[in-house]
C-alpha cells in the first residue's frame, strides 16, 4: 500500500488508526478469558485475534482514556475498568462482522485504503508522505507495516459491509414513528430514591453476600525483583542530537488539538528522551555484565503486579516470564530498569475480615436496590389511592424542560423510556432512582415542517442503530468466540 502511495504523490498517510468501532460493536458478546501468551489470543470464524493486534489496540485505547484524564490515567484505573477485555470484546466484534464481508464477498483494494488515508494530514514533510516519518512512528510503537495497513483494511472493510448492509426508513416506520412525538402524556408520579427505604446491615448478611462472590476478592500476584538501574539523566547530548531526535519523533509532540508542537516549546522534553535513546547501548553493556555475573543489582523490590513503580511495558513482559527469568532493559521514568524475577506469590482469596470495609458499600447499594424495587412494587399496586405528583402534558419535544424532581439528564432517560413503553402504568429505574408512574390523561399535537424534518433523521438513525444491533447478536450465534 505504502509503495503504491509513493507513486501517486496526492495521496497521504493517518497517524493515527480510523475511529474504533462504534458502541454498537463493543456490545458484542463474549465468553471466557483470554490468555496472552500465544501468537494469537482466540479466534472467531475464520479470523485469528492476535496478540499483536491486540497489544495496538491497548496502547491506543489507554492512549485515549490518559488524554481523556489528562495524563492521570495508569493501569491501575485499567485494570478496574476491565480495559483488557473491552479491548477483546471490540475485536471479537470487528472479527464477526469480517467474517460476514468475507462471506458476502465484500472487498476494499489498496488504492481505496491509500484513498482514505489521504484525508488526513500527516506523516507528512513539506506536505508529500515522508516514509522516514511513517517507519519511525511505527518502529516506536513496536508495530510492522502489515499489522498497521491489515488493520486500517480491516475498518474500511466493515465501513462499506455496513454502507451496503444499510436500508431506508420506510414511509409507514416514519408514521409509526411520527406517533411517539404526537402523543402527549400527563402523569401522576413519584420519584423513590435509597432515602425511601431503611435497610440494616450485620455481619451475617455481609458474609454470606461475601461467600457467594469471594473468588472476586484477591491479593494480586507479588514479585520480587532484583533490579539493576541504568541512569540517563547526565547522559550528554548536542543540540544536533536533539533536534535529529525531534525531526524523527516530532508526531509525539502535539497540543491538545494536535497541533504538532515547535521544538523550542518541548525542548526539554525532547532532551530527555534524546538521553533515554542514547543510553540504550550502555542499558545492555550493563544487561549482559549482569547476565554474566559481572555487575550486581542496584536493589530488590517486591511489588504487587501492574505497581506504578514500573512501567506497564515491563509489567507485561515481567507477567509473561517465569522465575529466575531475566527481563532485557526497558524504559521506567527515564532510566532504564534490566530485572530478574527473584519470586512470584500467586493470588489468594482475601478473608471476610480484609474484604469487609471495601464489600460493605458495594451491599448497601444492592440491598437497597432490591427494598427499593419491593417499595417500588408496592406503590405501583396502590398507585390509584395515593397522592402522588402530577406533571403536565409531556411530549419528546418538551422532555429537557419538564420539572420532575430529578435531573435532566435523568428526565431525558425516563421519557425516553415513557414513550418506548406500551403500559399504563410502570416502574422505571433510573440511576439508583425508581420512578413509578401511571399515564392519567394523554392528547395528541401536530408538528411542524422543520420538526418532522428531524423526526426522519431520528427514525433514520433509530433504525440503523436497531438493525447493527439485531446483526451482532445475529452474528454472535454464527461466528462464536474461541478465546486461548
Amino acid at each position: 500500500m505504502i509503495s503504491w502511495m509513493q507513486h501517486n504523490n496526492k495521496f497521504t498517510v493517518i497517524i493515527m488508526w480510523i475511529a474504533a468501532l462504534s458502541f454498537i460493536l463493543s456490545t458484542a458478546v463474549i465468553g471466557g478469558s483470554a490468555g496472552l501468551k500465544s501468537n494469537n489470543i482466540g479466534q472467531v470464524g475464520d479470523i485469528k485475534l492476535s496478540k499483536d493486534k491486540f497489544q495496538m489496540e491497548y496502547s491506543q485505547l489507554f492512549e485515549q482514556y490518559n488524554q481523556m484524564m489528562q495524563g492521570k490515567f495508569d493501569e491501575k484505573q485499567a485494570k478496574q475498568m476491565g480495559l483488557q477485555s473491552q479491548v477483546i470484546r471490540n475485536m471479537a466484534a470487528e472479527a464477526k462482522l469480517l467474517n460476514l464481508a468475507k462471506e458476502f464477498g465484500i472487498i476494499v483494494t489498496e488504492e481505496e485504503a491509500a484513498k482514505e488515508l489521504a484525508s488526513y494530514p500527516a506523516f507528512q514533510t513539506d506536505g508529500k508522505f515522508d516514509r522516514k516519518i511513517y517507519d519511525t512512528y511505527l518502529q516506536n510503537r513496536g508495530l510492522s507495516h502489515e499489522t498497521f495497513e491489515e488493520n486500517l483494511m480491516n475498518q474500511l472493510t466493515i465501513q462499506k459491509t455496513f454502507k451496503l448492509l444499510g436500508s431506508k426508513t420506510l414511509e409507514n416506520e416514519y408514521n409509526a414513528f411520527k406517533i411517539a412525538f404526537e402523543v402527549a402524556d400527563k402523569l401522576k408520579y413519584t420519584v423513590l430514591t435509597n432515602k425511601d427505604v431503611n435497610v440494616s446491615i450485620d455481619d451475617s448478611k455481609l458474609k454470606a453476600f461475601w461467600e457467594l462472590r469471594k473468588e472476586q476478592y484477591k491479593t494480586p500476584t507479588k514479585y520480587t525483583l532484583e533490579v539493576q538501574w541504568t541512569q540517563t539523566k547526565n547522559t550528554p547530548v548536542t543540540d544536533k542530537e536533539i533536534e535529529d531526535y525531534y525531526n524523527k519523533n516530532r508526531f509525539n509532540y502535539t497540543d491538545e488539538n494536535g497541533k504538532i508542537l515547535e521544538l523550542k516549546e518541548v525542548k526539554e522534553r525532547v532532551k530527555e528522551a534524546t538521553q533515554v535513546a542514547k543510553s540504550k547501548k550502555d542499558a545492555l553493556k550493563r544487561y549482559i555484565q549482569l547476565k554474566k555475573g559481572e555487575l550486581k543489582a542496584d536493589e530488590t523490590l517486591t511489588l504487587d503486579i501492574n505497581d506504578p513503580k514500573i512501567s506497564k511495558e515491563l509489567w507485561s513482559e515481567i507477567a509473561n516470564k517465569s522465575l529466575n527469568d531475566l527481563i532485557k532493559p526497558k524504559v521506567v521514568k527515564n532510566r532504564y530498569a534490566c530485572v530478574r524475577i527473584r519470586n512470584i506469590v500467586n493470588p489468594k482469596i482475601k478473608s471476610f475480615a480484609d474484604v469487609k470495609a471495601q464489600i460493605t458499600p458495594i451491599y448497601q447499594v444492592e440491598a437497597e436496590r432490591k427494598a427499593l424495587s419491593v417499595e417500588a412494587e408496592t406503590k405501583l399496586t396502590n398507585i390509584d389511592n395515593l397522592e402522588m405528583n402530577v406533571s403536565t402534558f409531556i411530549t419528546l419535544d418538551n422532555a429537557e424542560s419538564q420539572n420532575l424532581g430529578i435531573n435532566k439528564q435523568e428526565t431525558s432517560k425516563f421519557i425516553s423510556k415513557l414513550f418506548t413503553s406500551e403500559q399504563e402504568k410502570g416502574i422505571i429505574p433510573i440511576g439508583s432512582k425508581v420512578i413509578v408512574y401511571k399515564i392519567i390523561e394523554q392528547k395528541l399535537i401536530s408538528l411542524e415542517n422543520n420538526e418532522t424534518k428531524e423526526l426522519h433523521k431520528s427514525a433514520d438513525m433509530v433504525k440503523n442503530q436497531s438493525f447493527q444491533i439485531s446483526l451482532m447478536k445475529m452474528l454472535d450465534e454464527k461466528y462464536p468466540t474461541k478465546l486461548y
